[in-house]
């Protein structure tokens, strides 16, 4: 299915908001039906808890990384029950979070400065290149949209509605063309070019 399309109405703020609910919903959902109740810590409720996660795309490395550190804590007996565990799982979750989170900055310069939109499928790859190309139109930056996902139906498609939108060209290829070639002919265009490449594992 299709990324839904937001209203034209709708504040660029809140669609982001909108957005990210899908994702947010589904792991916020999912670890609260874990926790539902009196839990003991056991093998069942960690494995519970990896499922979660992986099924959140929170992501295999990060997921491992989530799920080692808890089982270490519950076998040195630091977490006496499931909120304790629960408090755990959600210092882990920001702390990851955390680590990476920077501000977007673009330096000044004559070259193309390329942002590359990678996931798995369904997750707004292409509705939040549209939004971020708003935005940096916003700011001032001449905005370029490569389809890099020619491969999903209706993607390039969706991407030239974004760019019709925001006023932004886009290039592209029909479905199932070579990728690699609009980056190619995009890479000289302008100072900031957003690609949206899908079918891939982050």
């Amino acid at each position: 299915m299709g990324e839904k399309e937001p209203k034209e109405k709708t504040g660029f703020f809140s669609r982001i908001k909108s957005g990210l609910t899908k994702t947010r919903s589904k792991l916020s959902d999912g670890v609260g039906r874990v926790f539902l109740g009196e839990k003991t810590i056991n093998d069942e409720l960690l494995e519970e808890i990896e499922t979660v996660l992986l099924t959140s795309d929170v992501g295999v490395d990060a997921t491992t990384q989530i799920v080692e550190e808890l089982t270490k804590e519950v076998a040195r007996k630091e977490l006496a029950d499931s909120k304790a565990l629960y408090k755990q799982l959600m210092k882990q979750l920001i702390g990851l979070l955390e680590r990476v989170e920077q501000p977007l900055e673009i330096p000044e310069s004559d070259n193309p400065f390329v942002i590359l939109m990678v996931g798995v499928n369904g997750v707004g790859k292409t509705t939040t290149t549209g939004k971020l190309a708003k935005l940096l139109q916003r700011s001032g930056k001449s905005v370029l949209l490569a389809a890099g996902d020619t491969y999903r139906a209706a993607a390039v498609e969706q991407l030239k509605v974004w760019g019709e939108r925001n006023d932004v060209s886009v290039i592209a290829q029909g479905t199932g063309a070579d990728s690699a070639s609009d980056r190619l002919n995009s890479s000289s265009r302008l100072s900031t070019l957003v690609t949206c490449r899908g079918n891939s594992l982050t």
